[in-house]
């Protein structure tokens, strides 16, 4: 900011168009600070700057944060009228540590954003509460004023129950990102064009997360991890009934998913990526791994930690099935070195297999081997 400061008596000269000083000027030294350079830059090539095509130097602010936009605005009247180009703001990150005044700038600079991230001071229970009032209202007037051009939405430390219920103003959204928010969220199952959806360390109600895949169909990813009291069997259900285009599900809960809910995710023919892990399961898979391997057969990474009653028997349909597995992850299973010379013989895409903790496969086992398959790393 002091550099903004060193400036401003520089600043009526570059709109005026009057020529500025022809020695070295503090105008020069800004320049050079902005664009990471130790040369010398003399009034000539402040002047060359300055004319410039304005198609050009957006090119070159679109490599630049907001903060260094704002200082090349004040260097002359080309450079400032790109700086209110809406283009530039497509891409915004408004975050709670930022001066107050320069997040009024920014909003006030945005028009048509397509990706937005909201980051706000992480939560502390040992300190008192920070005021966010100022900064919720700026981010509630982007999102009335805007909310319908942003397709991408990153939401960070949340717990503003007026922002969250604004979140439903961007209608075009493709992208839903949570982390550690907190709030109802009820107006959230309005969103109806979401193909990609992550909640993570949040306190979401069950409720409105099924309401949510209910409500889009054309999901394809989801991301669930440690979101309080999900009920994952209900959540499993759910997108096999609901969600059938799902590509990439991860699943990292305390309340794993069981079989039942298994053979729900098995009606998602598409399915690429599965992830389900957390700690270990204690329940019996029964058949639930011959209907995934039935359903899914596109499956290219499949991971199941620790479900311990899974043996040799119960993997065997995903590896003679699921022929485009390219990673395997088996921690925790209680499989023997039997299914990982199967896996290495059906799957000709293998490039990685990962048996950690699987108390019944010996060291020698493995790296003897290693030595039958180099082409794929086989980790223990």
């Amino acid at each position: 900011m002091s550099d903004i400061n060193n400036v401003s008596g520089n600043r009526r000269c570059s709109f005026e168009g009057i020529e500025p000083h022809r020695k070295k000027s503090k105008v020069s030294e800004l320049l050079s600070q902005v664009i990471g350079t130790q040369e010398v830059i003399t009034s000539q090539t402040t002047n060359y700057f300055a004319k410039l095509p304005h198609e050009v130097v957006l090119c070159i602010f679109k490599y630049l944060d907001f903060q260094s936009i704002s200082k090349c605005a004040l260097l002359c009247r080309s450079f400032w009228l790109a700086s209110q180009d809406g283009i530039l703001y497509q891409k915004v990150c408004l975050k709670y540590s930022y001066h107050p005044k320069h997040i009024e700038s920014y909003v006030s600079k945005i028009s048509f954003p397509k990706k937005l991230q909201i980051i706000y001071k992480h939560y502390d229970k040992g300190k008192p509460p920070d005021d966010y009032s100022h900064f919720d209202n700026q981010i509630i007037k982007l999102l009335n004023k805007c909310g319908g051009c942003v397709v991408s939405l990153y939401v960070e430390n949340c717990r503003s129950e007026e922002v969250s219920l604004q979140l439903s103003k961007c209608s075009n959204l493709r992208k839903l990102h949570l982390l550690r928010c907190k709030g109802s969220f009820r107006t959230l199952p309005e969103l109806h064009n979401l193909t990609n959806l992550r909640f993570c360390l949040c306190e979401v109600p069950v409720f409105i997360v099924g309401e949510l895949l209910k409500s889009n169909q054309r999901l394809r990813i989801l991301s669930l991890t440690d979101t309080t009291n999900l009920q994952t069997n209900t959540i499993a259900d759910i997108i096999g009934n609901y969600n059938p285009q799902m590509e990439k599900l991860y699943i990292c809960e305390k309340r794993k998913v069981r079989a039942k809910g298994l053979r729900s995710i098995a009606k998602c023919p598409n399915l690429r990526v599965l992830e389900l892990t957390g700690g270990p399961f204690h329940c019996d898979p029964e058949d639930s791994l011959q209907q995934l391997a039935a359903g899914c057969t596109k499956l290219e990474k499949l991971a199941i930690y620790g479900w311990k009653s899974i043996t040799d028997e119960n993997l065997e349909p995903i590896l003679q099935t699921c022929t485009q597995l390219k990673v395997l992850d088996l921690r925790g299973l209680n499989i023997t070195v039997r299914s990982c010379r199967e896996a290495a013989l059906s799957l000709p895409f293998l490039k990685t297999l990962d048996v950690y903790k699987c108390s019944r496969i010996k060291k020698a086992q493995l790296v003897k081997l290693n030595k039958e398959f180099p082409e794929i790393n086989i980790t223990n």
